[in-house]
């Protein structure tokens, strides 16, 4: 009967309302085993056709993990700290904060160094215009003059100086074209010269700020995130001054409650054991009446007086 209730894993109620609280405790614990061997078995089922199942190969692009492994064929692990090169925590955020504040030095003083440029390369540009305006300026007044001159000049005198003018009107031109270009080439070359050595003092001048300006910044953003990180410590401690007692009295509770746990397991382990021990016996009472050598006696007979 027991091995067939196993076998399907179902009592009919009414036959198990018949059974007492000991026979109920064994039929369950024998009815948990069943269930337990039988998912072992399709476990191992399971594993023996994954391995028999041949892996497929992996597709070309495909993304895999690959791990180092050690001497003992196992993962490597590092652990941070083990060895004595290895440098502090605390060493190691101070290192990082400095990088990042090197960098964003280097980024900001970058974007400086462009604008900077920008507005030069836009002053030079003016410059030039002004230049090239006041030489024309000065083109315009000598023409003026000279015109001014031939204008007022009297008749006589320019009938006297028709011929001489004439005559030294080609070389007078030739003179005029020389100095109007000597004074353009000039004027060109010094304004070249003076936007080129502007440009290299101001250049100069522009790289030094930023070497200082970037040995400061980096330094404001260090001690910006040392301050910070202080208040974050300074915090995290007050925090955990006030946490601490409330943790500890979490923990007392939680290995109280683990302590009662474990001894209402070790009683209940007990109580199972002695249950198992109470049907063993009554088991061998059974069997041994069933197998009729020592029959239990008779109960009294019932003698009615009415």
């Amino acid at each position: 009967m027991l091995q067939e209730i196993i076998e399907k894993m179902y009592i009919d109620p009414d036959l198990l309302e018949e059974l007492s609280d000991e026979q109920k405790a064994i039929l369950f614990y024998k009815m948990r085993q069943e269930q337990v061997r039988r998912w072992k078995q399709e476990e191992d089922k399971r594993e023996a056709e994954v391995k028999r199942k041949p892996t497929k190969p992996s597709k070309p692009g495909t993304k895999n993990v690959c791990f180092m492994h050690g001497k003992d064929g196992k993962e490597w692990v590092w652990v941070m700290g083990d060895h004595r090169n290895d440098r502090t925590i605390q060493q190691i955020l101070d290192d990082e904060a400095q990088r990042n504040a090197d960098k964003q030095a280097d980024i900001e003083l970058e974007r400086q160094r462009r604008n900077e440029e920008q507005e030069f390369q836009r002053k030079m540009e003016e410059e030039q215009r002004r230049l090239e305006r006041e030489k024309a300026e000065r083109e315009a007044e000598l023409k003026r003059k000279e015109e001014e001159a031939a204008l007022y000049a009297s008749l006589k005198e320019a009938r006297e100086a028709a011929k001489r003018l004439e005559e030294e009107k080609m070389r007078s031109e030739e003179e005029v074209t020389l100095r109007v270009n000597d004074l353009r080439l000039n004027g060109v070359n010094d304004c070249q010269q003076i936007i080129q050595k502007k440009f290299a003092v101001e250049r100069r001048k522009s790289m030094e700020r930023v070497e200082t300006n970037k040995k400061r910044r980096s330094s404001e953003l260090y001690m910006k995130w040392k301050h910070m990180r202080d208040s974050i410590d300074k915090q995290a401690l007050e925090t955990s001054k006030e946490v601490e007692p409330i943790w500890k009295e979490q923990e007392k509770r939680a290995k109280d409650a683990e302590v009662q746990m474990r001894q209402l397991a070790r009683d209940a382990r007990e109580e199972v054991r002695n249950s198992f021990r109470h049907v063993a016996r009554n088991l061998t009472a059974v069997s041994a009446f069933a197998s009729g050598k020592d029959k239990p006696p008779l109960p009294p007979k019932y003698v009615s007086f009415f």
